[in-house]
């Protein structure tokens, strides 16, 4: 588990292998919460940005943000077949996007607002009641706000330095508590239409499903399960973003549903609906998901495999795409 201590103290020690380190503050409640973010590498190579926490009741994505972080930081204290990669590369961590929400066990900031509902962005559909976002109170949740969070924009402010200096950027978005399997969702959330990069997506999952074939993942636009306001990838996607450049903002929606199937009475557990609770279970989960760490910063390294062939043959190439993901 993380602490409000641990979590201040530990970034003091990768200053020595980090390109930049970021940190701004937040108060709440008379105590100070820090926002964090961890540059590796080359600002103008192709980027993987892994971010964990917004939801600070699926606390499982901030955890797994941690393990990614610290595992990949004592890699380069010996690795120097991952040091040479960082020639290529930049890996960039959020690990806690939310910090007030995780020690104080809400899915929302501070201010009850439901960071992935809070970006400027309106859905073009009809969103689920309640769960696709609104503005009637912060006592209910997923309460949008009406202005942009500090949160928020700390995460959309990384995006767009990224995208100014780099041609190529995949984001990995880690949250928890949806059905029995785990996803990997890509945008859109706002709208039912078809994401202009599907060609792109669709040449990196054939690598990975070839790389991979018994991967456990159920990959689809996050359109197909609901919509939403106010998504802070789609936002980022849509006005960060220029035409040359290749930007795949996924996210990894760990399927909770398990965890409480193997063990009913985490229902009791106030986080339980979201999170793995007995130990084994959460080292167990911290080891699934490293494969596709892995493979996003290899593909990254070797992004001319995919993300320039997918202009070859573009209109088989997305007519597949279509039939696979639409």
């Amino acid at each position: 588990m993380i602490s409000l201590e641990n979590f201040i103290q530990n970034y003091s020690q990768y200053s020595d292998l980090t390109s930049s380190v970021r940190t701004e503050t937040i108060a709440f409640n008379q105590q100070i919460y820090p926002l964090i973010s961890l540059r590796f590498g080359q600002a103008d190579k192709p980027t993987l940005l892994i971010c964990g926490g917004i939801h600070g009741l699926e606390r499982i994505g901030a955890q797994l943000a941690v393990s990614l972080l610290n595992s990949f930081y004592e890699r380069l204290t010996w690795d120097q077949v991952l040091k040479n990669l960082l020639n290529h590369v930049q890996v960039v961590f959020i690990p806690l996007a939310n910090p007030i929400g995780y020690f104080n066990t809400t899915r929302s900031n501070g201010a009850g607002v439901d960071l992935m509902r809070n970006a400027p962005i309106d859905a073009e559909d009809p969103t689920p009641f309640l769960l696709g976002g609104h503005r009637r109170s912060s006592n209910w949740p997923w309460y949008r706000g009406n202005e942009l969070q500090a949160e928020s924009q700390f995460v959309l402010s990384e995006v767009e330095n990224i995208l100014k200096k780099s041609k190529v950027l995949i984001s990995l978005d880690l949250h928890s508590g949806f059905g029995f399997q785990d996803q990997i969702w890509f945008p859109y959330a706002y709208s039912k239409k078809k994401f202009p990069q599907v060609n792109h997506l669709y040449m990196l999952f054939q690598l990975f499903e070839k790389s991979f074939p018994h991967h456990i993942y159920k990959i689809e636009p996050q359109s197909k399960n609901y919509l939403t306001h106010g998504d802070l990838w789609d936002y980022s996607f849509l006005n960060y973003k220029s035409n040359e450049q290749v930007y795949l903002p996924l996210t990894l929606e760990m399927g909770s549903w398990i965890w409480v199937k193997k063990n009913p009475l985490q229902l009791f557990n106030k986080t339980g609906l979201f999170n793995p609770i007995k130990q084994h279970r959460m080292n167990r989960t911290f080891r699934r998901h490293r494969p596709l760490f892995d493979f996003l910063l290899h593909a990254l390294a070797s992004h001319e495999t995919w993300s320039q062939s997918s202009q070859l043959n573009s209109e088989v190439i997305q007519q597949k795409a279509y039939e696979l993901y639409y």
